[in-house]
């Protein structure tokens, strides 16, 4: 069985990819599987600090493998669903910092893989749309996931719709952060690790985990006493002293060595 998912993990960073380009990455059992088991192992690694995800070929994600579905009976195609769904919540929970580099075409399934990642990526080549309607089905399993990258305002025109938006558009929505000339994708996000790696190892998975807390939390006395406990607890570790003294000696801090 050909393999539909690579993993690679070098200089700190694990390199998720879709490897389907003849179907332009779509998402079939297999590589929701392949992708589960990848993001876990990335997960455990304490030698990964940053995650990529990325594709091969000239799209990024053409959404859910439609000739897959079809032959799927309708009790599969709900487990299915909730497949999807729960490799979805665990892209978007990963404790390590999540880069999309996205490229070509993002449908359906592929815009809400990018909506799971912390920062977005995307050559100007790249277009987005979230057709489920135009198809006369409903987007119910990444519809939570788009929403929460670009708000319920702009979900609502972009859902009901179907129609397609540029790589600009995307960033002006907030589901993209950086927009860059085709020739020079690699390199943008090159520039982006280069920004993650210069954290603790330890700092970014904290970062990340009140990112996530925060973000499911309403603004009230409980979070504000809970984020003053977190904050007493890291300055106490190594790495933080570790990283005040580099500071002050006005050198690097040993994970920069």
């Amino acid at each position: 069985m050909p393999e539909t998912v690579k993993l690679r993990i070098e200089n700190g960073i694990g390199r998720l990819t879709l490897a389907r380009p003849d179907v332009r990455n779509a998402i079939d059992d297999a590589v929701m599987a392949e992708m589960s088991a990848g993001l876990a192992q990335l997960a455990r690694a304490d030698a990964v600090r940053v995650v990529v995800l990325d594709a091969e070929g000239d799209a990024f994600c053409a959404g859910t493998d439609v000739s897959w579905m079809e032959h799927l009976a309708a009790d599969r195609q709900a487990d299915d669903a909730r497949r999807l769904a729960s490799l979805l919540y665990q892209l978007r929970m990963l404790p390590k910092p999540l880069v999309a580099r996205v490229h070509g075409a993002a449908i359906g399934a592929g815009v809400a893989l990018a909506a799971c990642a912390d920062i977005v990526v995307a050559s100007e080549d790249a277009f987005f749309a979230l057709p489920a309607v135009r198809l006369g089905a409903v987007p119910a399993v990444i519809g939570p996931f788009v929403i929460e990258a670009i708000g319920l305002n702009q979900a609502r025109r972009y859902l009901l719709t179907g129609e397609r938006f540029d790589a600009m558009t995307a960033r002006r929505l907030g589901l993209v952060h950086l927009v860059c000339l085709p020739a020079h994708l690699e390199e943008t996000l090159e520039g982006v690790l280069a920004d993650l790696l210069e954290a603790g190892p330890h700092a970014l998975r904290e970062s990340k985990h009140l990112l996530t807390t925060y973000g499911q939390h309403p603004l009230d006395q409980q979070l504000l006493q809970e984020a003053a406990k977190i904050s007493a607890r890291v300055r106490k570790d190594s790495e933080a002293r570790e990283g005040l003294a580099a500071f002050l000696e006005k050198r690097p801090p040993s994970w920069l060595r």
